[in-house]
């Protein structure tokens, strides 16, 4: 029999239809017509509308399949087992309520995924493959009540012995919110005989299984009274976006290590916390999902939102970032909401984050998340620049933390017959900051190499110096461009070695500060500064801007002291400097780059 698909667009119809034979499908036809696979066909021949990052994880599935090599087997029962599960449960909020819980294709797709792929051999055969899952769609696409099951699957069906199961978030408040889903369903009077063959039931605050294996679910937060001795099957970890550190992630994955089919899931909308454990993560499943992040083979990942450049206001628009459009989606309230972004600017954070699931940033700062994004594009190593003249900028912090050096290159481009500018830094830590773990996004970098660290708990200076000397033999350094700030005793040291032009102080006020950040975005707007390297990402995100009389000076959120620029301020040295040297006019039109 041909594997079932679309032949055209989905569309309500279409969407009516497939779901009338989801709810009488019997095992057998599920298995033989592939059903665990209806939502990656349809990706893949376009028929359901997907963004690249969808589309990047239904290829990495399918690669697998195509692998004769492949070190994992896929078993197609474990996600007909989880999808008939759901079935016998029933919706319990909203229009749909009191009829069967039906899992759409997408649903399916992914907990067939996550469930069905396992080990082939090693410590860990017959074992699955995924330990942690990762998911991010817009409000109403069904997370909480399909979670809430999924919880209770791992509770009573997943065949461990003494299953711990939790559901965590920041606030108790929101953790509660899917925890009351799963007690709602086990009390739901329709589901009295499930359960009681499930042999499940509520006890205060917490579920227990009383079979012969056992298992609890619990509702924990980041102020309950203990995280520590966990021993976790499933951890259901809610709203990751308003996660400021990995604290409580960390603490949970932990605990699922000691199991060893473990699963961690993380769900959320897009956010607005660019500095959050939340966006962290988001970033790195998508560069997981365009192969830019190495080999991860224990992780699941996939997002739905919209690709660069769609219109924001285009239905179809809405529909590729909405896997529930056809499901569940209040196509009427949804075309308003969407629609009154263009006359009232304060509710678009709401409006993209939850139904578009676009991070959002706010515009008290300076510069826009796209725009950085399009400048980092350098794919050329430093050494291709042997020849092409350098300044060095330099933030000398306090000597406990961060400290940045900034190589930025100015080369003529013919094609637009402008210069360009091209910026390679170097962050310095003490390493005393990573041994003590308060700084979780400092020990990412450091694991993929984008901090240099220094024995201690501070910075050595004279180390510093020995590499900026380094530098002015090894490339075509002309000048280094300082703040005065901490800096004396080196760029004198400095100015006696290479001379005194060597070295340049910045005016560190607005007078001396204005016509260098003006340039640096106006730079960034015509996309004439090129860099790749997520602190300076960061760096950039965190930039706030005083505008005096028409003079601007960057800064950083004076309520977020952890928020570093220290990159961009060395950056902004050095153009400084090369704006001095040229002669030019840095300024610009100012009503274009405030």
């Amino acid at each position: 029999m041909a594997k079932q698909t679309y032949s055209k667009k989905e569309d309500q119809d279409l969407f009516n239809k497939r779901n009338a034979y989801l709810k009488t499908v019997t095992k057998d036809e599920f298995l033989e017509n592939e059903d665990y696979l209806f939502y990656m066909r349809a990706v893949q021949n376009g028929t359901i509308p997907a963004c690249e990052y969808v589309k990047a994880a239904v290829q990495r599935e399918q690669d697998k399949f195509d692998d004769p090599d492949c070190p994992y087997f896929f078993d197609p029962e474990a996600g007909w087992y989880f999808f008939a599960f759901c079935r016998y449960n029933s919706h319990l909020t909203g229009p749909l309520g009191g009829t069967p819980f039906i899992l759409s294709d997408w649903q399916i797709w992914v907990f067939s995924m996550l469930l069905g792929w396992k080990r082939k051999a090693g410590q860990k055969a017959g074992f699955r493959q995924y330990n942690i899952a990762y998911l991010e769609c817009p409000r109403g696409s069904g997370k909480s009540a399909m979670m809430a099951l999924f919880g209770l699957y791992m509770l009573t069906l997943d065949g461990e012995w003494d299953p711990q199961v939790y559901v965590a978030a920041t606030k108790k408040e929101q953790a509660n919110l899917l925890f009351n889903s799963v007690v709602r369903q086990v009390e739901y009077f329709k589901n009295r005989k499930l359960m009681k063959a499930l042999k499940v039931r509520r006890k205060r605050e917490t579920l227990i299984a009383t079979s012969a294996k056992g298992g609890s679910f619990v509702s924990l937060s980041k102020d309950s009274k203990s995280f520590d001795g966990m021993n976790v099957h499933c951890a259901l970890v809610d709203e990751i976006h308003a996660h400021p550190t990995s604290e409580i992630w960390d603490v949970l994955n932990s605990g699922a290590a000691k199991r060893n089919q473990g699963m961690m899931v993380g769900i959320t909308t897009a956010g607005m916390n660019y500095n959050g454990f939340g966006y962290s993560q988001s970033n790195y499943i998508k560069k997981l999902l365009k192969g830019e992040a190495g080999i991860d083979d224990t992780t699941f990942g996939c997002i739905w939102t919209i690709d660069k450049g769609d219109d924001f206001y285009d239905p179809n628009t809405w529909i590729k970032a909405n896997p529930s459009w056809w499901a569940s989606i209040n196509h009427e309230k949804f075309s308003g909401d969407i629609e009154r972004t263009r006359h009232y600017a304060e509710t678009r954070p709401e409006v993209y984050t939850k139904f578009l699931n676009v991070w959002y940033h706010s515009n008290d700062k300076w510069l826009n998340h796209d725009i950085i994004s399009s400048c980092n594009d350098l794919d050329v190593s430093e050494k291709e620049f042997a020849n092409v003249p350098c300044i060095i900028g330099v933030d000398l912090s306090e000597s406990e933390d961060m400290t940045a050096l900034v190589n930025v290159y100015e080369k003529f481009n013919p094609e637009d017959q402008k210069y360009h500018y091209y910026v390679f830094p170097r962050y310095f830590l003490p390493d005393d900051v990573i041994n003590s773990g308060r700084k979780p996004r400092y020990n990412r970098w450091d694991d993929e190499g984008l901090l240099e660290l220094m024995p201690g708990q501070v910075i050595d200076y004279d180390v510093i110096q020995s590499i900026l000397e380094n530098e002015w033999h090894s490339k075509y350094v002309v000048e280094y461009a300082f703040d005065r700030y901490n800096a004396t005793q080196m760029s004198g040291s400095l100015q006696n070695k290479f001379g005194d032009d060597a070295v340049r102080y910045v005016q560190q006020d607005m007078r001396g500060l204005n016509n260098a950040s003006k340039f640096f975005k106006r730079l960034m707007l015509e996309k004439r500064i090129h860099f790749h390297n997520e602190i300076f990402i960061w760096n950039c995100l965190n930039c706030t801007v005083v505008n005096r009389s028409g003079l601007i000076k960057i800064g950083k959120d004076e309520g977020s002291p952890a928020d570093k620029i220290d990159g961009v301020a060395a950056c902004i040295n050095a153009l400084e400097r090369f704006a001095v040297r040229s002669n030019m006019d840095s300024s610009g039109p100012s009503v274009i780059l405030l």
